[in-house]
């Protein structure tokens, strides 16, 4: 199913008409951060963790939601995915260093031999 491709100002008018509010941020800050920050529909997966109302004329609409809300939910994503990273180059760095410092404490090891081995493997398989 193809999608509509929305201007920036379409996005915040579907916003709207789904019930989020721009009380905490205001249009033009929400523009820019769609601008610079963040895309459209990364941010509407974030708005699914809050109820709609079931009934009455606002029946699909969010209930409570905020524009800032999933602005700061895609901050605390942003930085989750740093210190997430960051983590694991950490944990790379730490292996590498190892596996080198145990190949060099290894006398049966030249370096090439290990190399060698790892290059003649198929891993297609």
């Amino acid at each position: 199913m193809y999608r509509k491709k929305l201007t920036i100002e379409e996005q915040i008018l579907d916003m709207q008409k789904k019930g989020i509010t721009f009380q905490f941020t205001d249009i033009k800050a929400a523009h820019s951060f769609l601008k610079y920050n963040n895309y459209y529909f990364k941010l509407k997966c974030y708005a699914k963790n809050y109820d709609k109302y079931t009934a009455t004329d606002k029946k699909g609409q969010y209930i409570n939601l905020d524009f800032a809300y999933l602005q700061e939910l895609s901050t605390l994503d942003m930085h989750l995915r740093k210190l997430i990273l960051s983590i694991a180059l950490d944990i790379e760095h730490a292996l590498k260093t190892q596996l080198l410092y145990d190949l060099s404490r290894n006398d049966i090891e030249d370096g090439y031999s290990i190399v060698s081995q790892y290059l003649s493997v198929d891993y297609n398989r």
